[in-house]
């Protein structure tokens, strides 16, 4: 085994996954599993999980033995919402790299419990990581309530290194519970940081339209199975930007009735924020979906336009997953007056992000404006920066 080799499987064994993607740099190109590899790395570095899976996976083919691969296939699979994949190429791996990205893909489908045994795993091994005090909380929330989920976010803030944004997350459930110690948390925490502002700047924005206490929830799948049960106008139940089809399959498993999922699978139409066009691709590969699912796939503006056409409903429910204002904009605007009081809309880009306020919010504060409706919000997730919003009367 090579001097670098031998690097890549103790970086692998001690968990420092970024240490491993940098010294996959020095690999030779060799035309073989090394050069593959080192591929593999690049295109994770740069946020290309597609690429990264691809070129990991030839890795396998060539040499299933190789350094660090379980760690590398099961971050390249989970970042490409290949959930699924991820859980297996995990298997029986319980070093802490791995079990992180295990637990990551097991909150993404849902499975809160287990995502948190994983993380209770790491805690136990490693008191001080803060991703795994952070990542926690969101099943916590579920499994334990809110005091929990709190109390594994100050955790998080303790831990040495911790990224500065756990105390946005910290303030913005204060905010949520009508917390009084949320004033504080801003004041000396956040406000003074504007990289941690992200998320109370939206939650802050929201609380005038929750008429109370909304729901909180830590897991995609929740949301959305809460929203559909908020949902009881009859009419089409629709989501925007399908990718993997982890999140149309729970709304299939739910909806007791027909679901159409648009996407182009071929990545985002431009760029977001640091994120190139063609981000988030699946190579125009269409996701195995239940029966109950019709894909629609290409651009919203080729598929949606000739779908309308031939279904006169209202829309019971639509979830946007967009993530661009361009695309959220569009959609909306040529579902008004198919939009109606009852009508819950799921957005899941709507808080959180440093450009929250320029995309999906943005695009629904300008259909609010223009159509006139009334709205409430039913229920967010902060940690999947998710939002449930219910039609009214304006």
């Amino acid at each position: 085994m090579s001097d670098i080799h031998a690097r890549l499987v103790r970086l692998a064994a001690s968990g420092r996954f970024d240490a491993v993607l940098r010294a996959a740099a020095g690999l030779p190109d060799d035309g073989g599993a090394a050069q593959a590899f080192k591929h593999g790395a690049a295109a994770l570095k740069r946020n290309d999980a597609f690429s990264a899976a691809a070129a990991f996976e030839t890795v396998r083919r060539l040499d299933p033995a190789f350094p660090a691969l379980a760690e590398a296939l099961t971050a390249a699979y989970r970042r490409d919402a290949r959930y699924v994949d991820a859980l297996a190429a995990s298997e029986g791996q319980n070093g802490r790299q791995c079990r992180f990205e295990r637990a990551l893909s097991l909150l993404a489908l849902g499975r809160g419990a287990e995502a948190l045994t994983e993380l209770d795993a790491i805690l136990a091994a490693d008191p001080d990581h803060a991703a795994s005090w952070f990542a926690s909380h969101a099943p916590a929330l579920e499994v334990h309530g809110l005091d929990e989920a709190r109390h594994r976010l100050v955790r998080a803030t303790a831990c040495v290194g911790a990224n500065g944004k756990y105390w946005g997350y910290l303030a913005s459930y204060a905010l949520l519970a009508g917390d009084p110690a949320a004033e504080t948390l801003l004041r000396d925490h956040v406000d003074p940081f504007p990289a941690r502002r992200a998320l109370a700047d939206g939650i802050r924005a929201l609380l005038p339209h929750c008429g109370g206490s909304p729901r909180l929830f830590g897991l995609s799948a929740s949301v959305l199975r809460f929203a559909l049960e908020q949902a009881v106008l009859p009419g089409l139940v629709l989501e925007f930007g399908v990718r993997r089809g982890t999140s149309v399959t729970v709304l299939a498993q739910a909806a007791g009735q027909a679901v159409h999922g648009f996407d182009s699978f071929e990545g985002l139409p431009q760029s977001w924020g640091a994120e190139p066009a063609g981000v988030l691709t699946c190579g125009a590969q269409l996701p195995p979906v239940p029966d109950n699912v019709t894909l629609h796939a290409g651009w919203f503006e080729d598929t949606l336009e000739p779908f309308l056409a031939d279904h006169a409903d209202p829309v019971r429910l639509v979830n946007v997953d967009s993530d661009i204002y361009a695309s959220a904009r569009f959609v909306l605007e040529r579902l008004k007056g198919r939009i109606l009081p009852g009508t819950v809309l799921v957005f899941d880009e709507f808080v959180g992000n440093r450009t929250w306020a320029l995309d999906e919010f943005k695009a629904f504060a300008e259909f609010v404006a223009e159509s006139g409706i009334g709205w409430r919000v039913l229920a967010l997730a902060p940690h999947t920066k998710q939002v449930v919003i219910r039609v009214e009367e304006s």
